[in-house]
């Protein structure tokens, strides 16, 4: 045996030792043949220069296997024992103290249970590959002085990741994916928990969320919440998790949707369960709102998270599953304020409530009306009692607005709380609201209808209707411009709302609170009797009349009204005018048939009639009546008058 093949040989012998696949062993025998037989045939001697010389020029007849990283290991580890007797430095393996070790009878048994569990969709040699990796980690875990499988811990798992630090990083990929699944497997058999699997894939690629992640004040928070969070341990919390994800399952909910639930299910628990904490709503609320969760939960799938969690909290709170439920984020910012500030704040806007103002009235009301008590705070104030006109006058001018028409919304709502504080005794001076001026002068805009192109144009949709979300649009878009509802109404409308024997809908109205009982026409009443028949799911477990095309069917917000609009006329493209524009058009149409203001504004809900005065400017016909006396305007008439 000539110093080549002595050398090779010693290669060959470490890879076995150290327990490489079988494969790897034979590519290494097969690189070593062939090349021997080209020094052979060339009467050339083996050195570390020409191995890295027969390296670089690549060439298929001298190495014969193909594959640039596979004949650069085999170079490596015979240039290492040709320099020095041995492997030292070409691929070292930290694997050597533990591989010769025998494994312990249990440890080979989930190893054997995991193989034959992949042996349908594993090939030979993937199998025999991954009981390589998984009895080296299992040998790795038992010279640790793990007995049983379940005493291998998360600490356990970083520092073999950390062993795994001289593979290069695809392989290193693909050793830790046959760990992950074997640990995976191993904990749907109840033998170890399920965060070993998750933390050693999320090792790899990243998105482990741990306390350190989060700022000194949030941990100490959640440290003051430790014991009180144990109630619901992290398992029982992964338990229901996955439980309302079968759940959501049978509901019809599309993969993307369930699979993104799964993954914020376990990847709170994993932060529960890797930290020792139970589960607690604000926990829950603090751990998704830190950086690092924001970085792995990025744009529409954090909101979808956020989500997620507030629908497993209400499940956890009362056992049954709530898919239609909304979850706004809120108002944020009226748990910073001094108490002088909040309490006034808060009883204005329950009593603005109690006026049967919608919530979005009175979310506009606190918005603004934050800004200016901020402002006071910043301007050094301790109570409202601090307030003068100088300083109200400072507000208007340091407050700026992206138009004229927000500024004057801002300051009449600011306006109205200051008359509130008079009220109330909290101010002495009921001048102050005077201060805030306004940023544009009050204007009457043109009122916006439907041509009698886009009303054909309805027409001619509503007719040709034929797919569920076609059939939907044709009942929204009648009972706006046939009837004359608002978006917010149709959508709140309920099946007990229709009264089919007398043909009329009677309902609350959203904005004002006030009943209304409208008589609906045959081709309304049609297109609504067409879509519950045809377009409306059987399934839906909801007395709203328009649901949701998909499953949870829920109540639709007015927004798929906008839709709707935008869906029959697509090409109309006019600034600030939505699907109220079908309102208008009713109402406009009405008054150029003759029909009283009263009675127009009693189908449309409106208290009086004052509000109809701008639709009386498209009234063409009935205008021409009332024009003035030029005799008025002193110009004279041709021949008298």
């Amino acid at each position: 045996m000539n110093e080549f093949e002595k050398n090779a040989a010693i290669v060959i012998a470490r890879l076995k030792q150290r327990g490489f696949s079988e494969r790897t062993i034979a590519n290494h025998e097969k690189i070593y043949q062939a090349l021997h037989n080209y020094l052979t045939k060339e009467g050339m001697h083996y050195t570390p220069e020409l191995g890295v010389l027969l390296l670089e020029e690549n060439n298929d007849e001298v190495f014969e296997v193909k594959g640039t990283t596979v004949r650069a290991g085999c170079i490596a580890k015979l240039n290492d024992v040709c320099r020095n007797g041995d492997l030292i430095h070409a691929q070292l393996s930290p694997r050597k103290g533990y591989s010769s070790i025998v494994l312990r009878a249990s440890f080979e048994q989930a190893v054997s249970d995991f193989l034959n569990y992949c042996r349908e969709f594993f090939s030979d040699t993937q199998l025999e590959n991954t009981r390589r990796r998984c009895r080296l980690f299992l040998k790795c875990m038992q010279s640790w002085g793990k007995m049983k499988l379940n005493d291998i811990s998360y600490k356990d798992i970083q520092n073999y990741h950390e062993e795994l630090s001289h593979l290069k990083q695809i392989s290193k990929v693909i050793e830790e994916s046959s760990l992950h699944q074997f640990l995976r497997y191993l904990a749907e058999q109840d033998q170890v928990s399920h965060g070993r699997y998750l933390y050693m894939y999320l090792l790899e690629c990243g998105g482990i969320i741990g306390l350190k992640n989060l700022p000194d004040l949030e941990q100490q928070r959640i440290e003051e919440l430790r014991d009180e969070s144990l109630l619901f341990p992290a398992e029982e919390f992964r338990g229901a998790g996955m439980e309302l994800v079968k759940l959501h399952f049978n509901e019809g909910y599309v993969p993307a949707y369930i699979q993104g639930f799964e993954r914020t299910v376990l990847y709170l628990y994993l932060f529960l369960d890797l930290h020792g904490l139970g589960y607690l709503p604000e926990i829950a609320d603090i751990w998704l709102n830190s950086d690092t969760a924001k970085s792995v939960f990025c744009g529409s799938s954090w909101m979808a998270a956020r989500r997620m969690l507030n629908v497993f909290r209400d499940f956890a709170s009362s056992g049954e599953a709530d898919f239609g439920s909304v979850y706004r984020k809120g108002i944020t910012g009226l748990e910073d304020l001094p108490e002088w500030c909040r309490a006034p704040l808060e009883d204005f806007a329950a009593q603005r409530l109690k006026q049967k103002l919608d919530g979005e009235t009175v979310k506009n009301d606190i918005y603004s009306i934050l800004r200016f008590c901020r402002f006071l705070i910043q301007s050094g104030l301790n109570s409202f009692t601090e307030l003068t006109g100088k300083l109200i006058l400072d507000f208007n001018l340091k407050d700026l607005h992206g138009s004229p028409e927000g500024k004057n919304s801002c300051n009449g709502r600011v306006r109205r709380f200051l008359k509130y504080l008079y009220r109330e005794g909290i101010v002495v001076d009921g001048r102050l609201y005077l201060a805030l001026g306004a940023a544009a002068a009050p204007v009457e805009t043109i009122i916006q209808t439907l041509t009698k192109d886009e009303i054909q144009s309805v027409r001619d949709y509503v007719s040709n209707a034929a797919t569920p979300l076609g059939i939907r649009d044709s009942a929204i878009i009648l009972l706006g411009s046939d009837m004359g509802m608002r978006g917010s109404d149709i959508v709140s409308l309920k099946l007990s709302d229709i009264d089919w024997k007398n043909q009329c809908l009677r309902f609350r109205q959203n904005k004002t609170g006030a009943e209304a009982w409208l008589a609906m026409p045959t081709a309304v009443g049609n297109a609504v009797f067409h879509y519950l028949r045809d377009a409306r799911s059987k399934t839906a477990k909801n007395d709203y009349v328009f649901v949701s095309m998909k499953t949870p069917y829920k109540k639709l917000t007015r927004s798929v009204c906008y839709g709707t609009l935008k869906r029959i006329l697509p090409d109309r493209q006019v600034y600030g005018s939505g699907f109220h524009v079908t309102r208008k058009t009713f109402s406009t149409n009405r008054l150029q048939n003759g029909i009283s203001p009263a009675k127009i504004a009693d189908a449309i809900g409106h208290h009086g009639t004052g509000s109809l005065t701008p639709y009386l400017s498209l009234d063409e016909a009935r205008m021409s009546e009332c024009a003035l006396s030029l005799e008025r305007l002193c110009i004279p008439m041709k021949g008298g008058v």
